[in-house]
């Protein structure tokens, strides 16, 4: 009788740690949880920076050639390199900045 009864407290300890953590995240103000969530926000306009550069180089090639380029095969490789360029270009651009 003891070992079942032992059994289900244990059983019901293992289903409340998910939740004893995340109210343990949640409420806390600690530096990890802030440098996280100021990462994942970094993060997200990195990306709509990248969309945006993209969208622009897709809008030139599209100008520069015609609609047609958008079913080559290729299509989204050229796009991919030339933002890659693109993006090699700025880097190189702002380390010689910080030389400065």
């Amino acid at each position: 009788m003891f070992g079942l009864k032992h059994f289900k407290l244990v059983k019901k300890l293992k289903n409340i740690q998910p939740q004893l953590d995340w109210l343990q995240f949640s409420s806390s103000k600690n530096s990890k949880k802030d440098k996280l969530l100021s990462s994942i926000i970094a993060d997200n306009k990195f990306i709509a920076e990248d969309l945006k550069i993209r969208a622009m180089v897709e809008d030139m090639l599209k100008k520069e050639f015609s609609e047609e380029i958008t079913k080559m095969k290729s299509y989204d490789f050229l796009v991919d390199s030339v933002v890659n360029k693109l993006k090699q270009k700025q880097l190189a651009a702002s380390q010689t900045e910080d030389i400065d």
